[in-house]
């Protein structure tokens, strides 16, 4: 009697764990599976801290102005501002920071800025008629409450636009390693 109680205890426990739900096959043949996890997750949630931003229209930047990635499609923990285009940094660690920038009939440079300090820098020409995206990836120990950014060039305004529409997007994201 005593084993079958513990086995049933051990069995509720499981199932209250952890449980999966299988979808249809889908066209390809194969299956999706979702897996659900109750209790106590591996990694606390409210640690999480990433963004992605694009931004939405064509912009005409001059020499040393920052671009602002007004369209926000992720930002756990509040950490990207879409009206300044700046992550603040809410904890010290390792971070990741990618952008990317498209244009049309155009060159720019452009600076991912960490505080006042240049951490990367991209350059892109596309000739007449041309299109072309350019991107940059960064990985920086950053500080709470250090600033990170993109600019284009300090000192080289470049030609022309940075170009948005429904074909491509400059975007720029972040998240914290560890």
């Amino acid at each position: 009697m005593f084993g079958m109680l513990t086995s049933m205890i051990l069995v509720c426990f499981a199932t209250s764990y952890a449980y999966a739900e299988s979808s249809c096959q889908s066209k390809n043949g194969r299956y999706d599976v979702t897996v659900n996890v109750r209790g106590e997750p591996s990694k606390d949630i409210s640690q999480v801290i990433a963004f992605h931003a694009f931004i939405s229209k064509d912009v005409y930047p001059k020499a040393g102005e920052r671009l602002v990635f007004d369209t926000t499609k992720a930002n756990e923990g509040s950490v990207y501002n879409s009206n300044t285009g700046v992550f603040t940094c809410p904890k010290t660690g390792m971070y990741v920071f990618v952008w990317v920038i498209r244009m049309v009939t155009a060159e720019h440079s452009t600076e991912l800025m960490i505080n006042n300090s240049v951490h990367g820098s991209t350059f892109l020409r596309a000739k007449k008629g041309d299109e072309g995206s350019v991107s940059g990836t960064v990985v920086a120990h950053v500080s709470k409450g250090d600033t990170v950014y993109v600019r284009n060039h300090s000192a080289y305004a470049g030609d022309g636009r940075i170009h948005s529409n429904i074909h491509g997007k400059p975007t720029f994201s972040g998240w914290l390693l560890q």
